[in-house]
């Protein structure tokens, strides 16, 4: 009879580290640039803050003419705001946004800061959600090397 191979937490953090990742340590933890790098090749995605006609998705401030900061989350580029989709009052529901538009990847995003919390939010987000189908990943890569879920084990 053979012995049954199981996966485990440690197992799936043994194979993260392999990859150079860690699911204990957050985007930026040791090496920003190298995790900014990761994320861009695993995502297709690249940010900038130099202004141009050739980015997909513009995510910037204005003023209004009363002298209020709004901020503008849009993937048209021909300077036409669609102001019920694409102003925002309040700046904390960006990282939202930028997430969806990271998440749909293959694309390039102009943002006027890109120092703001709402972007450390979202690559921070992005980060998580990488590592987590990254993990995914490994788990169907043991389940085909014959490795069965642990919670099995309490049923035999």
């Amino acid at each position: 009879m053979s012995k049954k191979k199981y996966i485990t937490d440690e197992l799936i953090e043994e194979r993260l580290n392999k990859q150079g990742l860690s699911s204990h340590d957050g985007y930026g933890v040791e090496d920003e640039d190298g995790d900014y790098k990761r994320l861009c090749e695993h995502y297709e995605f690249e940010l900038t803050d130099q202004w141009n006609q050739y980015v997909d998705y513009w995510l910037y401030t204005e003023t209004t003419a009363d002298g209020y900061e709004v901020w503008i989350a849009t993937d048209n580029g021909n300077g036409d705001v669609n102001v019920n989709e694409d102003v925002h009052y309040y700046d904390n529901d960006l990282s939202e946004v930028l997430c969806e538009w990271i998440r749909y990847g293959s694309c390039k995003i102009y943002v006027d800061d890109m120092e703001t919390y709402y972007v450390t939010e979202a690559l921070e987000t992005m980060w998580e959600n990488m590592i987590d189908s990254i993990k995914d990943e490994i788990i169907i890569e043991l389940e085909d090397e014959g490795y069965e879920h642990e919670d099995a084990k309490a049923v035999t």
